[in-house]
C-alpha cells in the first residue's frame, strides 16, 4: 500500500466515524461501501477492518456520550447480550459467501436504514409522563443540550426490541456495521426512544457487537494491517468530533443529506454486484 491510499483510507475512516458517530451507527454503514466502491478494496477486508473500526469508535464516541447522558447502560447491556451471540453466527456466515452477496445484502439494509432515517423526522420523541409505567425499570433521561430540554423516556414493545436485536447482530457480524444501522431506527420507531439515547444507547453496544465479529474475521486471515491502522487512526479523529456534533445539532436537520448518501451508496453496491457503475 502507498502513502495516497494509506492517507485515503484515513479520510475516508474520520469521515464516516463522525457521520456514524453522531447517529450511533458505528461508522461501518458507511465506511464499507467507500473503502468498496471508491478504494477498490475487497469486500471481506473491508468488513474485518470495519469491525475493528466500530470498535474503536465505540469506545472513544461512548466516552462522550456516557457523559451527556444519553446512553441507557441497563437497556443496552440487556439488548447486547443477544446481539453479540447474532454477530458472531453472521461473521461465521459472512466469512463463507461469495463478496457480490456481501454487497448485495449491504447494499439493501442501506437503501432500509435511508428509509428509515426520513420517517424518524416525524417519529415521537418518547417523552414519558409522570405516571407512565415502567415495570423492567429501563427508564432514562437526560438534559438536551440543543433544545434544552430535559427529556425522559421509557422503552416500548422491549420483547419485540430484543428479537429485532437479534437480528441486527446477524446482520452486524456478515457487514461489520455493528448494528447500529438496524438498532437506532428500531428503536426510535418501535421502542420510542429518542433518537439521540437511541443513538448513545447504540454506540454503547456496537463496540460490544463488532468484538465477536472482528474475532471471526481474524481466525479467518481477514484482518489486514495495512488496512485497519490507517483506518483507526481516521476513526480515532473523526468519532471524538462526531460524538460532540451531536451534543450541539438538531439531529432532523442531517436526516435529509444521510437519506441521499445513503441511498446513493446503496444502491451503488448492488449495481456493483452485477457489474454495473454508478460513478460513471
Amino acid at each position: 500500500m502507498d502513502w495516497t491510499q494509506f492517507i485515503e483510507l484515513a479520510l475516508a475512516a474520520a469521515a464516516a466515524s463522525m457521520l456514524g458517530s453522531m447517529l450511533g451507527l458505528g461508522g461501518g454503514v458507511f465506511m464499507v461501501p467507500i473503502m468498496t466502491l471508491f478504494i477498490g478494496i475487497d469486500p471481506k477486508i473491508a468488513v474485518g477492518a470495519s469491525a475493528i473500526s466500530v470498535v474503536t469508535n465505540s469506545v472513544i464516541g461512548s466516552t462522550n456520550h456516557l457523559r451527556s447522558g444519553f446512553t441507557n447502560l441497563r437497556l443496552g447491556m440487556m439488548m447486547e447480550t443477544i446481539t453479540a451471540i447474532g454477530a458472531f453466527i453472521g461473521a461465521t456466515i459472512a466469512v463463507a459467501v461469495n463478496a457480490n452477496v456481501l454487497s448485495v445484502i449491504f447494499g439493501v439494509v442501506l437503501l432500509y436504514s435511508a428509509v428509515s432515517m426520513v420517517k424518524k423526522r416525524t417519529a415521537p420523541i418518547g417523552d414519558a409522563g409522570p405516571g407512565m409505567a415502567d415495570p423492567m425499570r429501563l427508564g432514562g433521561h437526560y438534559l438536551d443540550p440543543a433544545t434544552r430540554r430535559e427529556i425522559r423516556y421509557v422503552p416500548q414493545n422491549v420483547p419485540f426490541g430484543m428479537a429485532i436485536s437479534s437480528g441486527a447482530g446477524v446482520l452486524s457480524g456478515m457487514l461489520g456495521v455493528g448494528g447500529g444501522v438496524i438498532k437506532v431506527p428500531m428503536m426510535n420507531l418501535f421502542m420510542h426512544i429518542p433518537v439521540k439515547a437511541a443513538a448513545g444507547t447504540s454506540s454503547f453496544m456496537v463496540g460490544l457487537t463488532s468484538v465477536a465479529t472482528a474475532t471471526v474475521f481474524y481466525a479467518d486471515g481477514k484482518l489486514v494491517p495495512a488496512v485497519v491502522v490507517p483506518i483507526m487512526l481516521g476513526v480515532i479523529a473523526g468519532s471524538q468530533l462526531g460524538s460532540h456534533l451531536t451534543r450541539r445539532l438538531q439531529t432532523q436537520r442531517l436526516i435529509l443529506i444521510f437519506f441521499v448518501v445513503l441511498t446513493y451508496l446503496g444502491l451503488s453496491m448492488i449495481f456493483d454486484a452485477f457489474g454495473i457503475s454508478l460513478r460513471g
